[in-house]
């Protein structure tokens, strides 16, 4: 933690000089023996009480967009730390990029991600894409955590345009460290750094971004994790990737380096290469996204001494229109017939604010049951649901029914999804988000199945936020967290047994603001002392974590 804590003190003080930088270049000089600085030039074309409000609808746009991101699906949140019983069935693209697995899944990839980029989340799909700011006054963000048990965590977010003096030259520069107990026996911790470069010329854009990842994880991060779920792993990542915007076709080059350990058992290391061609169509009421991918994979396991090397090809697309009171999309991709996935949705207003929707998932995925397999098997999933969609201003409810099929396990399902935020009165404002899901799906029989064999019949959660506004900018806000998902059982493959478990867990916090730039925090967790959550090693009892989040404005 202290390495952390010097790193942001590094970062504010680079800030800090930067921005003395700035003054003195802006001081009165003698006009005669001087150029004009490029800053003096920035000045003269940007008012500074214009300049004021971009960076406030920029940073109210990224905390909206952080506040509106609810996934549903079954996810514990500490800090910057995600966890869940089930791995997310989602697909997920980064600066149009495809995410493609390795050891790790799906949560770990939104986990590793976060607050780095602008996210939106559709149709089962998580789309990544960079910030893009390009004001010349620096903004820099800082989340500072310390907690019981070790819990502590850091991320500082370095945002600046002109850099270097450079006009249409724009930087992002991201850190996330983060230390604690969350599963497993041993500390879980997390070294992430992020840089974003972006040049912009008339006739195209062209986006540099580097990416490392250090970590230290459970095994139950793994992507076969009930093989493994009382080891250690040891998973680094380092990518580069450069893309070119411009009017005729997006194209894109991107090589990852992946080094995977679990203690002495298992060590393997990818070397990734993709190549995107990207065109994007927007006229009035339709917009259309089509994507291409060359994807080469180098994997090797010196353990069985057979490297294994793949290539091949994926086309993606999505689509939304608005055509005579009907609003329909489709997102999808396809690599093969074994793996693909097809996402639709329909939604016509009834009458305002109060919809009727249908949507049909329907993917295939292949895998390898285990790392000692070198047959793969394949698992198709397909959902078809209709419901209603009721969207005033201040409330949202979704409902929505219909039958899920996973392999040859069918059933019926039914979910509900609500997020509300209201004035109860002129100082007192209530936001609740509720998630709940109640699914059928049976017992799958495949010996081989790498997913979970009975999935919960009930999963829940839920977000009650108070905020009393003060005057200044300033409030208190108190909130309560709660997740539930009823029995479900897995099957590890070194025991002879099927571990059943079943998690109903409270969390607590006050904040307090003092103005929208500045926020200090307390939360409590494990309201109810579980010494079970998603796993079966103990989890930490109560505990305390104490928060701050800080937005210096240059």
């Amino acid at each position: 933690m202290r390495r952390f804590i010097i790193i942001m003190a590094i970062v504010i003080l680079t800030t800090y000089i930067w921005a003395q930088a700035e003054l003195e270049e802006d001081a009165p000089q003698d006009t005669l023996n001087i150029e004009p600085t490029i800053l003096d030039t920035l000045e003269e074309r940007i008012d500074p009480k214009l300049l004021l409000v971009e960076m406030n609808n920029f940073l109210d746009e990224k905390r909206k967009m952080e506040d509106d991101l609810f996934l549903p699906h079954l996810i514990y949140k500490e800090n910057f730390h995600l966890s869940s019983p089930f791995d997310l069935n989602v697909r997920i693209k980064k600066n149009g990029f495809s995410e493609i697995p390795f050891a790790t899944g799906n949560l770990q990839t939104v986990q590793n991600n976060r607050n780095f980029y602008n996210i939106i989340y559709k149709r089962g799909n998580i789309f990544y894409n960079s910030l893009e700011y390009s004001l010349p006054a620096a903004i820099t963000e800082t989340y500072m955590g310390l907690g019981d048990n070790n819990m502590n965590n850091i991320a500082v977010s370095l945002m600046k345009g002109g850099i270097f003096g450079i006009p249409n030259l724009d930087m992002q520069l991201d850190f996330l460290g983060e230390k604690g107990i969350w599963l497993g026996i041993d500390d879980e911790s997390s070294q992430n750094f992020h840089l974003h470069l972006s040049y912009d010329w008339d006739f195209a854009k062209i986006h540099f971004d580097n990416s490392i990842i250090d970590q230290t994880l459970p095994g139950e991060k793994d992507i076969y994790a009930y093989s493994y779920p009382f080891d250690s792993a040891s998973n680094k990542e380092n990518e580069y990737s450069i893309t070119v915007e411009n009017k005729i076709v997006d194209i894109g080059f991107k090589f990852k380096n992946n080094d995977y350990k679990i203690e002495n058992k298992i060590y393997k290391e990818r070397d990734l290469i993709q190549l995107l061609a990207q065109k994007k169509i927007s006229i009035p009421d339709h917009h259309l996204d089509l994507s291409y991918e060359y994807i080469a994979e180098d994997i090797s396991t010196p353990a069985d001494n057979t490297p294994q090397d793949d290539s091949y090809h994926i086309l993606s697309f999505d689509h939304d229109s608005s055509l005579l009171g009907f609003n329909f999309g489709n997102t999808g991709f396809y690599r093969d017939e074994n793996n693909f996935q097809l996402n639709s949705e329909l939604t016509k207003e009834i009458f305002h604010g109060f919809n009727i929707l249908g949507e049909y998932r329907n993917s295939s995925n292949e895998y390898y049951p285990n790392y000692l397999s070198s047959i793969s098997q394949h698992q198709t999933r397909l959902r078809v649901g209709g419901g209603i969609l009721f969207n005033p201003s201040h409330v949202k409810i979704r409902v929505m029914i219909g039958q899920n099929s996973i392999g040859y396990s069918k059933g019926d399902y039914f979910e509900v999804k609500n997020t509300i935020n209201l004035s109860i009165v002129k100082s007192l404002k209530l936001r609740f988000e509720h998630w709940l899901k109640n699914e059928r799906t049976g017992n799958f029989i495949d010996e081989d199945d790498l997913y979970i064999r009975t999935f919960p019949e009930w999963q829940m959660s839920d977000l009650l936020e108070l905020t009393y506004l003060l005057k200044h900018n300033n409030a208190i806000k108190l909130g309560l967290k709660r997740i539930y998902h009823s029995n479900y059982s897995y099957t590890l493959d070194d025991l002879d047994m099927i571990f059943m478990n079943d998690t109903e867990n409270y969390d607590a916090y006050l904040k307090l603001q003092i103005t929208d730039r500045f926020e200090i925090s307390v939360d409590v967790i494990n309201l109810t002392n579980n010494k079970i959550m998603f796993t079966n090693v103990d989890h930490p009892g109560t505990h305390f974590n104490f928060n701050v989040h800080w937005i210096f404005v240059n």
